[in-house]
């Protein structure tokens, strides 16, 4: 089996450098598949704050696309994150950097306010 790399570019690191990580072979806990493409980007995103950087910070909550809460910026174009799987290369960030926060984690309160 390949071990992807994607690149993460992060809220809050001062020098907005992209991190490479090199995801590892599978299966591993909380990951149930036979190959990384068939993980989500959020599930790879939460194996990554488990095992490699618990302070990263992404949000998930309907896991299905519905909510949108997941949305970031996979190579240039805003997706969300639990509906699309993980590919090698692919660059992750946070959706629009004017309202990052921390980590991929975007502020949502306009959003939200807008659908009351």
């Amino acid at each position: 089996m390949t071990r992807p790399t994607i690149h993460l570019r992060l809220a809050g690191d001062e020098d907005g450098a992209w991190r490479a990580i090199a995801l590892p072979p599978l299966p591993q806990p909380g990951i149930h598949a036979a190959a990384w493409t068939e993980v989500s980007v959020s599930a790879a995103l939460a194996w990554i704050q488990r095992a490699h950087d618990p302070g990263l910070a992404a949000m998930l909550s309907c896991r299905r696309g519905l909510c949108a809460l997941c949305a970031v910026r996979i190579d240039g174009q805003v997706v969300t994150a639990c509906t699309t799987p993980v590919r090698d290369g692919m660059r992750i960030e946070p959706a629009r950097d004017h309202l990052a926060l921390s980590g991929v984690v975007v502020d949502v309160s306009l959003v939200r306010r807008a659908r009351v």
